[in-house]
């Protein structure tokens, strides 16, 4: 339970507070008469904004402006145009008259009226809805089990610090150098994110690298939530049942709970697109004229073909191509400009990455054939209770009984179940696909995203039996909230209950990678940058680019002892370590020892604990020279100690106070 103080949780918490404060300010000078929920504030603002800032960190990477400051100054004065509107800006004077001067005289009559101090953080008093409280609370509620769910399975991880994860490090610490497209050709969009992410969190990357899935699942727990929610006649049950689905079930889910740290291009590419094909089917939930819808989709679609070229090529088409069929003849405008957002999205990318594959040398189609495909798939999922084929099947035959149960709704009552029904035409073409034998269809990347659609498509046929049930029992929904206590409550326990055998019986990892990266996240909060050295494997350097100085274990026990030696002896001589740079000593240097307890599985850090004598008797050496030797970081698998080469020169704390 170590990781329960660490930076995982920390910057989880700081990213939820962002968001909240965002929302204050929406609610303060935005939307100040508008009621907007705090779920329809997370997915609008990500559908609009999010994918916007996907394109942005792509262009200032490949313009070498990549940093926080430019992310932020450019994104403020995109987000200042589109909240003012090009047409005022067209308009200055008017826009000031009628706007501004407006705001200003309001601003002085408050200061005349000696308003209380409170009174300017507070916000308008308008009641408000019973229904935004409810959705407020559930929004925490889902994201937070959702990320609690996922963040169990952290001793279940065989990801950290595996040859695939120092892999994703460096990709992710190399935007920091302006790389992109510099070494190879890849859809690395999600690894720009994880370096923004640590970034506007203030942790380390390889920390942001951890949490990243956990977050990824986190928002497509929300995004199923609000889907369902606006999509069903079903306001809250259905949708909350399909999201802890998604959140809790594993026994059904075809993911590998031993890689659920890694990455997934797919998901984070489904955050976008499942918002599109929401406002695909209905565009009037989201208010923006015909000109701000085409651009949002095609930063959208721009944005997927950045992060994962397999949603925006084999996902999403068939969504259109249904959707269009089966939308109301009034949307059908705007699901052309959706359409040709989508294709303009398609030159944009196919300019881009054929620009790239140029100066590479690489071929395009095969560029864009590599990408379809995963090698990284890992496909194990020994926690099913059924074979996947099977839990398939039932899946199918749930929107075939769903059909039937909604078809005299439709006839009879006239209600409208478009959404649902493209939804289980969509869900079957995908389990169509998985029959199809192609070189350019991955059936493990099908799969992957399926499990994603299989709690949207329970919640949709919940639904259906609900809106039933409402017809017979006079809308028993109407005491919704102590149901959605009940219902909240029997998913989580029987989520527990009913797979805590097969939960159980899972191998629990080695720990010693993740004590290794706890220990590297005290020492990150501790020490200032490059003011320290790491003793450690050749494994673990990726971590110290940008970050502080690396040493090996052989250099340690052979060589710096004597560069120790003579640091000392010429350490009173001015100019000498100028003349030989090599003697320098870093000002603190942290040494890594694991013990005999670790387990020798890791077959990167097997080795090291046999290394536990020699290196004792080297920190006993420094100690004889008068160095002062703490020991730093202290746990069942690890120890890390602290020779202080320069006192009270290395620390945080040292350097402020």
């Amino acid at each position: 339970m170590m990781f329960l103080t660490s930076s995982i949780l920390l910057g989880f918490v700081r990213l939820c507070f962002i968001i909240l404060f965002l929302f204050y300010l929406n609610r303060k000078f935005i939307n100040v008469n508008n009621q907007v929920s705090f779920l329809d504030f997370i997915v609008i603002n990500w559908f609009r904004y999010a994918s916007v800032l996907v394109v942005l960190i792509f262009t200032l990477v490949e313009l070498n402006a990549y940093n926080l400051f430019n992310c932020f100054f450019v994104f403020t004065l995109l987000l200042f145009f589109d909240v003012i509107g090009i047409e005022n800006l067209k308009r200055p004077r008017a826009f000031f008259n009628t706007h501004i001067k407006n705001s200003l005289l309001t601003f002085l009559r408050n200061i005349e009226n000696e308003k209380s101090f409170w009174f300017w953080f507070s916000l308008k008093s308008t009641k408000f809805k019973k229904k935004n409280i409810t959705l407020l609370l559930l929004t925490i509620i889902v994201g937070g089990i959702t990320f609690v769910s996922r963040y169990y399975f952290v001793i279940y991880d065989n990801y950290s610090l595996s040859d695939a994860w120092i892999y994703d490090l460096n990709k992710v610490i190399q935007f920091d150098n302006q790389y992109w497209f510099t070494f190879e050709l890849a859809t690395d969009a999600e690894l720009a994110m994880i370096n923004f992410y640590g970034k506007v969190t203030d942790v380390s990357p390889e920390i942001a690298l951890q949490v990243i899935s956990i977050l990824e699942s986190t928002l497509l727990a929300i995004i199923i939530f609000w889907l369902l929610n606006k999509l069903s006649p079903s306001k809250y049950i259905a949708p909350l049942v399909a999201s802890l689905s998604f959140a809790l079930v594993y026994v059904l889910t075809p993911l590998n709970v031993y890689f659920l740290l890694k990455g997934n291009p797919i998901f984070l590419a489904l955050t976008f697109a499942l918002p599109a094909f929401v406002f695909y089917i209905k565009p009037d939930l989201i208010k923006i004229n015909k000109l701000s819808f085409f651009i949002s989709n095609l930063f959208i679609f721009t944005s997927i073909g950045l992060i994962d070229l397999f949603t925006l090529l084999i996902l999403i088409p068939p969504f259109l191509v249904i959707g269009i069929i089966f939308t109301k003849f009034k949307y059908k405008l705007k699901n052309l400009l959706t359409l040709l957002s989508y294709a303009m999205a398609l030159g944009v990318l196919y300019v881009v990455y054929n620009v790239a594959c140029y100066y590479q040398g690489a071929d395009l189609v095969d560029f864009v054939h590599s990408n379809l495909l995963s090698v990284s798939s890992y496909t194990y999922v020994p926690q099913l209770i059924f074979p996947y084929e099977q839990i398939i099947q039932y899946a199918q035959y749930s929107t075939f009984i769903g059909f039937f149960l909604v078809l005299p709704l439709i006839i009879f009552k006239k209600e409208n179940w478009r959404a649902t029904l493209i939804f289980y035409l969509y869900f079957n073409v995908l389990i169509l696909l998985t029959f199809i034998k192609n070189e350019w269809i991955d059936i493990d990347m099908l799969n992957n995203s399926i499990s994603v659609i299989l709690p949207i498509i329970f919640g949709f046929t919940l639904a259906i039996i609900i809106r039933i049930l409402n017809l017979v029992c006079y809308r028993w929904e109407r005491f919704y909230p102590i149901t959605l206590t009940i219902v909240l409550v029997s998913v989580v326990y029987a989520s527990i209950y009913y797979q805590e055998k097969n939960i159980n019986s899972l191998k629990v990892s080695d720990q010693t990678p993740k004590q290794i990266l706890d220990a590297y996240d005290k020492i990150s909060q501790t020490f200032f940058p490059h003011a320290y050295c790491v003793v450690n494997d050749p494994a673990t350097q990726v971590i110290s680019n940008n970050s502080h100085f690396f040493m090996n274990y052989d250099f340690f026990l052979d060589e710096y002892p004597r560069i120790d030696s003579i640091n000392t002896k010429h350490k009173k001589e001015p100019n000498f370590l100028v003349k030989h740079p090599e003697y320098s000593l870093s000002k603190s240097v942290l040494v890594f020892i694991l013990n005999e307890k670790s387990k020798d599985e890791n077959n990167i850090f097997a080795e090291n604990k046999h290394l536990q004598k020699q290196l004792v008797e080297n920190l006993y050496l420094f100690r004889k020279r008068g160095r002062k030797v703490t020991l730093f970081y202290d746990s069942k698998l690890l120890k890390v100690y602290e020779i202080v080469n320069n006192p009270r020169e290395s620390k945080i704390s040292d350097l402020i106070f």
